[in-house]
């Protein structure tokens, strides 16, 4: 990943930069890894979206928690938040199912105040409406691709290019010679281009009336 903050001391810490900060680390890309990782049950609560923004403002609020080591380094971090608010949820779904827990808390309440959206709690645009629906379009074209890959395929490129795992780590996790799941990655990231290709063509050819 290109790190356009090189040499820009704790650039997250700046509400100036936020925006660029966030676009840089590819959220779109990071709504794809979100819905992965959530299921099809909280997804019917929750839209990964929701999620984001609430990753966002946990972020933001507890800044100062993290110590910066460069663009991929705090996009990591993004999606630790991300994917421990996932389990949070999940986890409160289940009790609630259950009968023995509580609703898990929603975001007007994380934010401080139902009279304030989150747009007027964090610098910047990122989270506005019209941002979040762009991210969110993108997100479902690339979903889209990954889908049309073969599974085995999909899998590492999943795992390589958008959850940014070495090498090393996709193929500990899908129990695979590292040398298979690099053969599969360069096989699976050129199909990839090619049907995002094809996606982003056929969204942009105007509608017969």
């Amino acid at each position: 990943m290109a790190d356009p903050f090189q040499g820009i001391p704790d650039p997250h810490l700046d509400p100036a930069r936020f925006d660029a900060l966030i676009e840089a680390v590819g959220p779109d890309a990071c709504l794809v890894v979100l819905r992965r990782w959530m299921s099809e049950a909280l997804q019917r609560h929750l839209t990964p979206e929701d999620v984001w923004q609430e990753t966002l403002l946990h972020a933001w609020r507890d800044r100062e928690q993290h110590a910066w080591n460069g663009l991929a380094s705090y996009r990591s971090w993004l999606l630790s938040v991300a994917k421990h608010r996932i389990q949070d949820l999940a986890d409160h779904a289940g009790a609630e199912k259950r009968g023995g827990g509580k609703v898990a808390t929603e975001f007007s309440v994380l934010a401080g105040s139902q009279s304030f959206g989150i747009s007027g709690i964090l610098p910047g645009r990122s989270t506005t409406p019209s941002v979040v629906a762009s991210h969110a379009e993108r997100a479902q074209r690339m979903d889209a691709a990954l889908a049309k890959l073969p599974p085995e395929q999909e899998d590492v490129v999943r795992l390589h290019l958008f959850e940014e795992l070495p090498m090393s780590a996709v193929a500990e996790q899908l129990a695979i010679p590292e040398a298979t799941a690099w053969y599969r990655f360069r096989r699976g990231a050129q199909l990839y281009a090619r049907e995002l290709e094809s996606v982003n063509a056929s969204r942009r050819e105007p509608k017969t009336p």
